[in-house]
């Protein structure tokens, strides 16, 4: 099972900037990954980076939240394989209490799976399909009175004769970059910029956790 941007601690950290949101991310993602599980019978977990938001070092209620999520997670598989995201520093901290190793990137069999945040040359990548996530995809498509909706998306597609999957965030306050608005240059990813996401192919999450094929994001682009 692999999940990317929990971006545990959200409201915490909006708190202290003055923005107050109800705390129901934790209690979402376990929702998530409890799914997940059941619906794929994983014995093991791959959390693709950013577990935690704030960039800073931890506070008391960001440290419980990661510390009780990987201590739940531990209960509930046989593995955890923590990808280091942007947002994850001090991670190491709570990881090494819990006897969780920490990657930059890992590798298995044909896939590589990173955060996405580092610039990679994908040419010297011996793996078929690369799995990465901070760049929390979505598309922005608006109806005939002008009225925008969003949708979080699994972005895919080729580069020369490797797979990319780009994860969407498990984090429901990460609304992420509009794939089909944005420029290829404004893409938050380095990697993203590599490639042509005109190409790629969205499939979007829409209510109950149902999925939404979408056309090539060239074609999207005249809806955003």
């Amino acid at each position: 099972l692999v999940v990317s941007d929990l971006h545990l601690g959200f409201e915490l950290v909006s708190a202290e900037h003055g923005i107050f949101i109800p705390r129901t991310q934790f209690k979402n993602i376990k929702r998530i990954i409890e799914d997940g599980r059941k619906k794929s019978k994983a014995s093991r977990i791959l959390i693709l980076g950013d577990i935690k938001h704030e960039f800073s070092e931890t506070g008391y209620h960001e440290y419980r939240e990661v510390y009780l999520l990987l201590e739940y997670l531990k209960r509930c598989f046989e593995e955890i394989i923590a990808i280091k995201g942007n947002h994850d520093t001090f991670i190491t901290r709570i990881t090494k209490k819990l006897d969780i190793e920490v990657y930059d990137e890992y590798r298995e069999g044909k896939y590589l799976f990173l955060h996405g945040h580092k610039d990679k040359n994908l040419r010297n990548v011996k793996e078929d399909i690369i799995m990465l996530g901070h760049e929390h995809p979505s598309v922005a498509l608006f109806t005939d009175l002008g009225i925008k909706e969003k949708i979080k998306i699994f972005l895919y597609g080729n580069f020369g004769n490797k797979k990319i999957l780009v994860m969407p965030a498990a984090s429901y306050f990460a609304e992420g970059s509009d794939i089909n608005i944005l420029p290829s240059e404004e893409l938050i990813s380095p990697i993203l910029r590599r490639v042509d996401v005109d190409k790629f192919r969205a499939l979007g999450i829409i209510e109950d956790d149902r999925y939404l094929p979408l056309p090539e994001i060239r074609r999207l682009r005249k809806y955003g």
